[in-house]
């Protein structure tokens, strides 16, 4: 998995409960859904060519009340210091902090995705070799 990817979160009354979509969707895709709820024409071949993320939604409405989940980790737990961190968290935390996230796509591939492997996996889990 690519470290460039990411969540995409859907809320409202017309939005399915209760499941995870797996289809593959991009940028294109999020557009491609709005053009088509508000009837708006596709102003490139490639918006056209886009799959809507039509499964996403239900054609009746859900108005029961959106729980909420209280986090059950606090966030100087989740986010140690420096000073609490060795071995491959550590490394991972240095480079974390030495990337420009203002310009996402300049974020060193390799290292991001090493970072979410380690993270995801377990510090002590080897890094696949390609």
């Amino acid at each position: 998995m690519d470290g460039r990817r990411t969540v995409a979160l859907a809320i409202g009354p017309f939005i399915r409960r209760g499941v995870v979509d797996s289809n593959n969707y991009n940028h294109l895709s999020m557009v491609r859904t709005i053009q088509e709820i508000f009837r708006i024409q596709p102003r490139t071949r490639f918006a056209k060519a886009a799959r809507p993320m039509t499964s996403v939604f239900t054609a009746a409405a859900d108005t029961t009340p959106y729980q909420h989940l209280t986090p059950k980790v606090q966030m100087d737990e989740m986010n140690p210091p420096l000073k609490a961190l060795n071995g491959r968290q550590l490394w991972a935390a240095r480079q974390s902090l030495a990337i420009d996230w203002n310009e996402p796509d300049e974020a060193p591939q390799d290292v991001l995705n090493r970072i979410l492997w380690w993270d995801s996996k377990g510090y002590n889990t080897p890094y696949p070799r390609p």
